[in-house]
C-alpha cells in the first residue's frame, strides 16, 4: 500500500514502523473473513482492512473524528486477522501506534475518562471485582438491562482438576478475574490439556497479565506495571532461572498483552499464511 506520512507523524517514535507495516498491507481482504466484530457488524470500518484504511488516513494527516476513534475502539486486539494474512501485516502494531494518535488528537469527555479509570481500577483486582460481581447478582431485578445483559446468570462452578502427571507442561496465569464470571473455565481448560497430555502449573500469584491497561490504551502501564509476578508484599519480581529441580514448562496461557510486550523486546519473524501461530 503506497503511503506518504504526514510532516507531524515523521517525528512519532514509531513512525518509521508505522510506514513499514502500512507499505506490507495489500489490501486482499483475508483478515475480514477472521475478524469477530466485522463478523458481527458488517462495516468495513470495523474490520482490520477498514482500521488500517483510517490510521493510514490518521498518519498522513487527514482529519480525525470520533467516529475514527469509535472505529479503533471497538477492536478486541485479539489478531485473529494475523493468523489469515498472507504478507505478515504486523496489525497490533499498527493499531497502537493509530490508536495512541487519535487519543491525543480527539480528547474523551470526563464521563469516558471516569468510566475507563474505573475500569482499570476494578476489574484487575479480582477480590473487588468478585463483590461486585456477587452484589451485582443479589440487585440483578434493579439494574439497567445493559447491566443485566453482563451479569452470569449461571456461572457453572469450577470442577475437579486433573493430577499434574505429564512431563510436558503450561503455565495458566490465575491472576484474572474470569474465575468470577466463568469459574469452569481455566478448569476445563485443564482437563482439555490433560487429555491431550500436558499438565497444567497454576501461578495464582501473577497477578493481572496487563490486559485491561492495554485494551484501554494504557499500553506503558500494562508492558511496565506487569512483568513478572506479585510476592506476597505486593512487589514485582523478575523472571529469574528455572530451578532444576522443577520440570520444563513449554508454554504460557495468558492474555495476548504478554505476548504484545514481549514482541516489543524481542520482534517476532513475520508469519506466512498458513503457519502455525
Amino acid at each position: 500500500m503506497q503511503t506518504q506520512l504526514s510532516e507531524h507523524a515523521r517525528q512519532l517514535p514509531r513512525a518509521a514502523e508505522a510506514e513499514r507495516i502500512l507499505r506490507s498491507c495489500v489490501h486482499c481482504g483475508f483478515c475480514t473473513a477472521t475478524c469477530p466484530t466485522y463478523q458481527l457488524l458488517g462495516d468495513e470500518l470495523d474490520g482490520p482492512r477498514g482500521r488500517i484504511y483510517l490510521i493510514k488516513q490518521v498518519l498522513e494527516g487527514q482529519d480525525v473524528t470520533r467516529s475514527t476513534r469509535d472505529h479503533l475502539d471497538r477492536c478486541l486486539s485479539c489478531r485473529n486477522c494475523e493468523t489469515t494474512c498472507p504478507s505478515g501485516v504486523e496489525y497490533h502494531n499498527l493499531l497502537d501506534i493509530g490508536r495512541a494518535v487519535v487519543e491525543e488528537q480527539v480528547p474523551r469527555g470526563l464521563g469516558e475518562r471516569l468510566l475507563r479509570h474505573g475500569l482499570r481500577t476494578l476489574v484487575p483486582n479480582p477480590v473487588v471485582f468478585k463483590a461486585l460481581t456477587r452484589t451485582g447478582q443479589v440487585f440483578r431485578p434493579l439494574l439497567p438491562e445493559h447491566l443485566q445483559a453482563k451479569l452470569p446468570r449461571h456461572p457453572v462452578p469450577a470442577k475437579a482438576r486433573p493430577a499434574n502427571q505429564h512431563p510436558r507442561k503450561v503455565l495458566m496465569l490465575e491472576g484474572c478475574v474470569q474465575p468470577s464470571l466463568s469459574p469452569n473455565t481455566n478448569a476445563a481448560a485443564a482437563r482439555v490439556l490433560d487429555r491431550l497430555g500436558i499438565s497444567v502449573v497454576v501461578a495464582r500469584e501473577a497477578g493481572c497479565c496487563g490486559a485491561i491497561d492495554y485494551h484501554l490504551n494504557a499500553r506503558n502501564k500494562a508492558c511496565s506495571g506487569h512483568g513478572g509476578t506479585s510476592t506476597p508484599g505486593g512487589q514485582r519480581s523478575r523472571p529469574g532461572p528455572r530451578p532444576s529441580s522443577r520440570p520444563p514448562v513449554v508454554a504460557a496461557l495468558s492474555s495476548a498483552t504478554t505476548g504484545t510486550c514481549w514482541n516489543r523486546i524481542r520482534p517476532m519473524p513475520p508469519r506466512r499464511h498458513g503457519s502455525a501461530r
